[in-house]
């Protein structure tokens, strides 16, 4: 439980008796935190609103405010914390009408048989990633017992109506198409459909309510986003905590290629080349999903290498590795390959990853997604987007549905 609240004094202990040394400035070393915090801070908990952090802010004139738990600091909340919940609160709003008063439509489908215990939902957004994203989705589907579900989503201006504009869908077939063959080669049920939408993740989520999808697989670039109140994009974010079934983000790894000519090519690595996998875990339905998805995920590579990592205080001088021992019991018993469990010590669960990854020279990173609120990721961290970015190497986040 924090005791105290430290603030920049220095001015106000001029002239102080700590000023009578010998030497002007040894009352930096003699003087304890203890002799110059403010006593007994105003603190939140996480459950407290908005209007009463924003009053307490008001009414003592302070810039931020402690958030503890129980008896544990858990974070800092700042006014520019609430701008930035407010301005979202108020674009999900803005949603909710333009979703109620304009939803997609539909101008191209094709169904195949509705043999699925499942429904997997996979937008396509961009050629270039489209094949090793659907490959990922088809081995789920195929372990899973899923229908594949292929959308593709044309975005108009708002002052166009989706049931009155033309558009055109060639490219858009044609990548559909590549989707229909790659089912008919698994033998996986592939429906398709076209949806003119003024917003990706509306489109998306009236598709996942009309079509009973059952999980979701949504590529994601790793690209920052310049929208003030989200963590990682609009679209994603709005998923995260949206989305009334199971989320998968897939971040693909790229590496450099050197050509004949000396120029350099960005290049995604194959999931044939997946050899060596991190998974961090932290208890919890997103880290139990994230497990029961690498057996199916590691069917394309040979002799996969699978590290499950927990990160623990330093101070912990005893760290109970329980969950590492059952998270490797159960894969152990899915696969057929050698499951490593690697306690680490670090105060920094996404630098610890990022370390151990890089050094291990990790191809891909499985982890939980939080699906808490904006707020609460500014409190406690966005350790997964964290990670996705500090990483060049496949990144996979799971948010299991909620319920």
């Amino acid at each position: 439980m924090p005791t105290g609240n430290l603030k920049d004094r220095a001015n106000s202990w001029q002239g102080s008796t700590f000023h009578q040394s010998p030497n002007p400035h040894s009352w930096w070393r003699e003087v304890t935190l203890a002799q110059i915090m403010t006593p007994k801070p105003i603190t939140v908990k996480p459950t407290d609103s908005l209007s009463h952090v924003l009053y307490l802010l008001n009414r003592y004139q302070l810039s931020r405010l402690p958030v503890t738990e129980e008896d544990k600091l858990v974070g800092i909340i700042t006014r520019a914390d609430i701008i930035r919940a407010e301005a979202d609160k108020l674009g999900g709003e803005t949603n909710k009408l333009e979703q109620a008063t304009e939803p997609s439509y539909i101008v191209y489908q094709t169904r195949a048989p509705a043999v699925g215990k499942g429904r997997l939902l996979v937008p396509l957004a961009k050629p270039e990633t489209a094949q090793l994203l659907l490959r990922l989705a088809a081995a789920v589907a195929r372990d899973r017992q899923y229908e594949l579900e292929c959308l593709q989503i044309i975005t108009i201006p708002r002052t166009q109506h989706p049931t009155q504009t033309p558009v055109n869908t060639t490219n858009n077939r044609r990548l559909l198409r590549q989707a229909e063959r790659l089912g008919r080669k698994w033998q996986i049920p592939v429906h398709t459909q076209i949806r003119v939408s003024h917003d990706v993740a509306q489109a998306i989520l009236e598709t996942i309510e009309e079509r009973h999808i059952s999980m979701i697989f949504k590529d994601w670039q790793g690209e920052a986003t310049n929208s003030p109140g989200y963590i990682f994009n609009n679209v994603i974010d709005t998923l995260i905590r949206q989305a009334p079934c199971d989320l998968v983000l897939v971040k693909l790894g790229h590496k450099e290629e050197t050509m004949a000519d000396g120029t350099i090519v960005n290049s995604c690595t194959l999931p044939l080349a997946w050899q060596r996998w991190l998974v961090p875990i932290a208890g919890g339905p997103n880290s139990h999903l994230a497990l029961q998805l690498i057996p199916a995920f590691t069917t394309f590579a040979n002799a996969p290498q699978i590290n499950l990592a927990q990160v623990f205080s330093p101070s912990d001088s005893e760290p109970d590795i329980t969950l590492l021992q059952r998270a490797a019991s159960f894969l152990k018993e899915k696969l057929n390959y050698r499951v490593a469990t690697i306690p680490i010590r670090a105060y920094s669960v996404s630098e610890a990853v990022i370390n151990f990854a890089t050094s291990q020279r990790c191809d891909v990173i499985i982890l939980g997604a939080s699906r808490e609120g904006l707020l609460q990721q500014a409190i406690h961290g966005n350790i997964p987007e964290a990670i996705a970015r500090g990483l060049d190497s496949t990144v996979v986040l799971v948010r299991q549905a909620p319920g």
